[in-house]
């Protein structure tokens, strides 16, 4: 049979072949699912890994002792019989044999009494190394057991990562890792900073003797500069580094910080004005309805607070600037606004409708003084007073 062996070589060669060729039809179907390769590649490394040392019981040092043991021989010296005295030498033998015969007896039992030491010692050695043995067995495997667990819940865990993440993109307001700058998306939607000095003056003035002031949410730090060139002390927060580090730049006041963090953070009754410029709008409603009682503690008596957002009464606001802002969470509407300030203690709460729709976007009066005519221009008006109410309004509070 010398041609079995090259048979059996060449037949085992030519399934490894095909075997490796399904596999890389299978990889390039799509079958395998990605990284299982990398991920089977790391279990393998992990199963076949270092592993602890076995415990030393220095065995070979307990083998050569037993050993020793085994084979020592007890002896004696030899008792003199010489003697000077007249007869001593005699005397001496006779003595010489009886003490002899008595410690042979002694050293014969001290010799089996040594070898019974020695067997128990090295039964000792032996148990002692088959504990030892089924010991290093059992760690073992609940090494490899507690690593496949490990791996089978590193896996889960990605599962969930990746199904958490794929939620999170799909809530309104989740922050974004975008690509582009927040003072580019600023600039698209809502315009240069004279446009926002020009439309934000008014409300600037509303913080006159307010000192200080703080500014949630400040974005450019066009509303920061406006309470300056008043003359009001103000600082602002904002979540963006890069904005913050803008501001600082222009000899503005400004610190890295997330709104109801940060409040929590200053002394109550330490401030004499807030301000949050299309910021509320970006708030869960829970910490919308935290945030007004925390202010409520943070402004003194007579302070006032100015928030301004995005009108939920305009059907207008849905189809432009609502959801321009991924970042947007869900509008807040006025009344609510209003009853929270008033709940919290705040003495006049106000409402002020800000950013009117251009006139050639609403509907048109239809000219004309008959009947008719008058009570389709009164249903115009509802409509547009639904549909092109003011874009914005700021609730106005004083504590």
């Amino acid at each position: 049979m010398p041609d079995a062996p090259n048979d059996e070589s060449y037949d085992l060669e030519q399934l490894i072949a095909t075997l490796a060729a399904r596999v890389e039809q299978r990889r390039r179907d799509g079958v395998y699912p990605p990284g299982l390769e990398q991920e089977l590649d790391a279990h393998f490394a992990r199963l076949t890994g270092p592993r602890p040392a076995s415990p030393s019981f220095t065995m070979d040092e307990i083998d050569a002792a037993v050993s020793e043991l085994q084979h020592f021989v007890f002896t004696r010296d030899a008792i003199s019989t010489q003697s000077k005295l007249p007869g001593g030498s005699m005397l001496h033998r006779f003595i010489a044999k009886a003490v002899a015969r008595q410690i042979a007896g002694v050293l014969e039992q001290a010799q089996d009494e040594a070898q019974r030491v020695a067997a128990t010692i090295a039964l000792l050695a032996e148990v002692t190394n088959t504990l030892a043995d089924a010991y290093d067995q059992r760690v073992l495997q609940q090494l490899d057991d507690l690593q496949q667990k490990l791996a089978e819940q590193r896996r889960e865990r990605n599962v969930l990562s990746a199904r958490l993440d794929e939620i999170a993109a799909r809530v309104p307001g989740v922050a974004l890792d975008t690509w582009y700058t927040e003072e580019a998306f600023t600039a698209a939607f809502r315009g240069d900073e004279g446009d926002i000095h020009a439309r934000y003056g008014d409300l600037a003035a509303l913080f006159n003797g307010c000192d200080p002031v703080l500014d949630i949410g400040f974005g450019r730090g066009e509303f920061l500069e406006l309470l300056r060139d008043r003359g009001i002390d103000a600082m602002g927060i904002e979540v963006d580094a890069s904005l913050v580090h803008e501001a600082r730049a222009r000899g503005l006041r400004a610190e890295e910080g997330r709104a109801v963090e940060y409040l929590q953070t200053l002394p109550d009754a330490s401030l004499g004005g807030l301000v949050m410029i299309q910021v509320i709008e970006h708030l869960t409603p829970q910490h919308v309805v935290d945030i007004v009682k925390i202010i409520a503690d943070k402004v003194r008596p007579g302070g006032r607070v100015v928030i301004e957002t995005v009108n939920p009464m305009s059907m207008y606001t849905y189809a432009h600037a609502l959801w321009v802002d991924p970042d947007h969470v869900r509008p807040v509407h006025p009344n609510f606004l209003r009853f929270l300030f008033a709940e919290a203690g705040f003495s006049v709460v106000e409402r002020i409708d800000r950013g009117p729709v251009p006139a050639n976007e609403s509907l048109e009066m239809l000219p004309g003084d008959d009947e008719q005519t008058k009570l389709l221009n009164v249903n115009f008006e509802r409509v547009n007073a639904l549909l092109f109410a003011p874009q914005d309004y700021a609730i106005v509070a004083t504590r």
